[in-house]
């Protein structure tokens, strides 16, 4: 009878298991870190671009804001000169010519914010992304031109409400020439040789020549000058907000590229 033996197979050391958990779980580690890094790196890159993009959109927002705060000047320029002339002269000296003139320059565009990537920071969430001090100042930043909107609004409230006592007083029947021709130098209109020229033939009156009304439509062109001049105040102080962010933009996510919009 034939006997069989029984082959044992030796019996891993401990160390042998340990090793092998300890290989698996660097693996896991590592894998763990790698994806981690790489994620890292996307977001990085996510955030240099975005950065990039809000960059080129503030330079856009200044030179619109700088387009804005000279017509607004225009205005308050013109506005001193009506004042100046109404209060320099007697009610029937004031001639309907001259304050067509005065005032046909009393409103400002609306602002044409670019906020289409600010936005998409916001709705993405990537805003955490971005460096504590530049978030601080994407908020004010973004809170503040909001307001500019509220500011607009109201100015053409109050804009509206002068051109409706402007109707009641003065006679617009002027051609379209003459029209377009105030919006060359309207502060200085009255001085020019063309002005001068056309005005001696003008034979367009007050529609009315009452000292009340006359008053009264004066008052709120100054009303809304006292606006604006706060206007020029708060668009000086955010075109300078504008630029000290893409400053840190630049500085922060090292944007070489010059904006060509930036002034």
């Amino acid at each position: 009878m034939e006997v069989h033996s029984h082959t044992h197979t030796p019996r891993k050391k401990w160390t042998h298991y340990f090793w092998e958990f300890f290989m698996l779980f660097l693996a896991v580690t590592l894998g763990f870190f790698v994806e981690n890094q790489r994620e890292h790196y996307i977001e990085k890159q996510r955030v240099k671009q975005y950065a990039r993009a809000l960059s080129y959109d503030l330079g856009k927002d200044t030179a619109n804001m700088h387009y804005i705060l000279g017509r607004i000047t225009t205005i308050i320029k013109t506005t001193d000169s009506l004042s100046h002339y109404m209060k320099a002269r007697q009610w029937r000296q004031i001639r309907n010519i001259d304050l067509f003139v005065l005032s046909s320059l009393d409103r400002y565009p609306a602002y044409r914010w670019s906020r289409a990537t600010l936005e998409q920071i916001k709705n993405s969430g990537s805003l955490r992304y971005f460096d504590e001090l530049i978030v601080r100042k994407i908020s004010s930043y973004d809170a503040l031109s909001h307001h500019m909107d509220e500011d607009h609004r109201n100015d053409e409230e109050m804009a509206n409400r002068a051109t409706t006592i402007k109707n009641q007083l003065i006679n617009t029947d002027y051609p379209d020439e003459f029209f377009n021709g105030l919006y060359i130098n309207t502060d200085s209109m009255l001085k020019t040789k063309y002005f001068i020229d056309y005005s001696i033939n003008d034979s367009l009156r007050l529609l009315t020549r009452d000292p009340s009304s006359l008053r009264i439509f004066l008052n709120e062109k100054l009303t809304l000058r006292r606006n604006l001049r706060g206007r020029v105040i708060e668009l000086t102080g955010l075109i300078a907000d504008a630029k000290e962010l893409i400053f840190k933009l630049k500085e922060v996510y090292h944007l070489s590229e010059r904006n060509p919009l930036e002034k």
